[in-house]
């Protein structure tokens, strides 16, 4: 028995002289909280030092990227009573650059959408007139560029009858500048917000007779019910300190108050995400089941 126990002795020493000396040369961490990050390589040398949590120099602190900016939204969708009806989407919808723009041709209108879409393919060529020099349709110049559109679209023709069938639409323009989102509005729809609290819409509605800005330029004025001295747009400002998002939709999204919450809940996190193809889904598949969108609807945002 002490022949076994003296060999086991004899083991276990052994096997603590097989330990590593710890020298004055060894690189060692004397800080056991001491992680990977904390351990900076000293240039020219091969030591390695570790830094106290303590350490008097400035701490970094890293800074988060900016998200991206998402994508424009751009919506167009045909209403329920439209399809039914066999006829055209009144509505026309686009963004350029700094603006986005929404278009709604007068229910009344028999080929309202005419207008819509002429003004619409106008007012793109004429932001590309302006980028090609260089510039751009901003505040200072857009009043100008309407009025030079109405009187390229009266050249082709200026019958009366044709201007009330083709011609009336509403106009809303929401500009973005560094500092503030400018929305200039003529006729019936909704601006689209979004801060901290979430999305809201104002609603634009001018009653019975929505201003039509055409209205300006049908000299016999007899023919208009109201209007008779004109209209002009109504220009509204939202300073980026309060909202970092708006846009414009025909008055088409006031059905969306018939949807279902979940369908509600649906297209509020749709149009947060900037995911418009998900939108249009969710306007067909209601107008599918409910016909709940009886108006065209667009949305720009």
């Amino acid at each position: 028995m002490s022949t076994i126990l003296d060999k086991f002795r004899s083991n276990q020493s052994s096997v603590k002289e097989d330990k590593p000396e710890i020298t004055s040369e060894t690189n060692v961490c004397e800080n056991p909280t001491c992680e990977e990050s904390d351990v900076t390589a000293v240039k020219g040398s091969e030591v390695s030092e570790c830094e106290s949590n303590t350490e008097t120099e400035p701490k970094v602190t890293s800074v988060p990227k900016e998200q991206p900016k998402r994508s424009t939204i751009r919506v167009c969708k045909m209403g329920s009573d439209h399809n039914f009806a066999n006829m055209n989407n009144h509505d026309f919808a686009f963004n350029l650059l700094n603006m986005k723009v929404v278009m709604d041709g007068c229910g009344s209108g028999k080929h309202s959408e005419v207008g819509t879409r002429l003004f619409g393919q106008l007012f793109a060529r004429k932001a590309k007139e302006y980028f090609d020099k260089g510039e751009s349709i901003c505040e200072e110049n857009f009043i100008e560029v309407v009025n030079s559109i109405f009187e390229k679209m009266l050249e082709l023709c200026n019958d009366i009858s044709f201007i009330f069938q083709n011609y009336c639409f509403t106009i809303l323009v929401c500009f973005e500048t560094e500092d503030e989102f400018v929305v200039y509005s003529c006729g019936d729809g909704y601006i689209i917000k979004e801060n901290e609290e979430g999305i809201s819409f104002d609603r634009l509605d001018d009653g019975e007779y929505p201003c039509y800005y055409i209205y300006n330029f049908i000299t016999d004025k007899s023919t208009l019910i109201e209007y008779k001295d004109g209209v002009n747009f109504k220009v509204t400002r939202f300073a980026k300190t309060d909202y970092f998002n708006v846009g414009v939709a025909s008055d088409g999204l006031r059905y969306s108050e018939n949807l279902l919450d979940v369908e509600k809940a649906k297209l509020m996190k749709f149009l947060h995400e900037g995911k418009g193809p998900q939108i249009e889904v969710l306007i067909n598949r209601n107008n599918r089941k409910n016909e709940m969108f009886h108006d065209d609807i667009s949305i720009c945002f």
